[in-house]
């Protein structure tokens, strides 16, 4: 039996701390400063654009890709390390669950619904204001695996205070970041609709026989 993260998931946890790390040397003058927001405006999904997109006015080539980069990135060294070590025990989870592609499917699809999802609610006005992060796919993991709990709530007949209290705690967390957090520090949209994204899919997905779900 196999231990530890598998290979796909250190390769994507390097990724995001090589990026992170890049941009924060930029940011206390290690590298060129201003490297940051250069990069945002290539990768970062922004509202603004989405806005534009939806009334049918031209946007950059950049707004579409940015449904995914934007899940590659984060807003400082606390955001990575906080995403990364979720990153690390969810996505080991995910591809024990259902294989390493499904998991990779997962966090994609979870990630550009979360993007869709703030486009949709958010309300940036017209300032150019970056979203970044793997929160969006780290919900969908959440998301799936909740629905395979579900599935075995129901199908075993078994109570369901446990699982309505990890959906009412993670709710919690979300209104207690989004308010405690000053300059929007929190795209609690992109939880919402990466939540959704991965409890859609898990309904489309079987983990391997064998693979323990309990609560989270």
């Amino acid at each position: 039996m196999r231990t530890g993260a598998p290979p796909i998931v250190w390769a994507m946890a390097a990724v995001f701390v090589v990026l992170e790390t890049t941009l924060t040397l930029s940011d206390i003058g290690v590298l060129p400063r201003g490297l940051r927001w250069t990069v945002y405006r290539y990768v970062a999904f922004y509202d603004i654009y989405f806005e534009a997109w939806r009334s049918g006015q031209n946007v950059p080539l950049a707004f579409y890709w940015s449904f995914v980069s934007h899940a590659f990135f984060h807003g400082g060294m606390l955001h990575l390390a906080m995403n990364t070590g979720v990153f690390l025990a969810l996505g080991t989870h995910l591809c024990r669950a259902v294989g390493e592609r499904a998991m990779l499917a997962l966090f994609l699809g979870a990630a550009v619904v979360g993007a869709l999802f703030f486009g949709l609610v958010a309300d940036t006005g017209l300032e150019f204001v970056p979203m970044v992060g793997a929160s969006g796919g780290l919900f969908g993991f959440l998301g799936a695996m909740k629905r395979w709990e579900w599935r075995h709530v129901v199908a075993h007949a078994l109570p369901r205070r446990r699982f309505w209290s990890t959906i009412l705690a993670l709710t919690a967390v979300n209104v207690l970041l989004s308010v405690s957090l000053t300059g929007g520090g929190v795209a609690w949209e992109a939880h919402l609709g990466g939540f959704i994204g991965g409890w859609l899919a898990g309904g489309l997905l079987t983990p391997r026989r064998g693979f323990a779900i309990g609560p989270i």
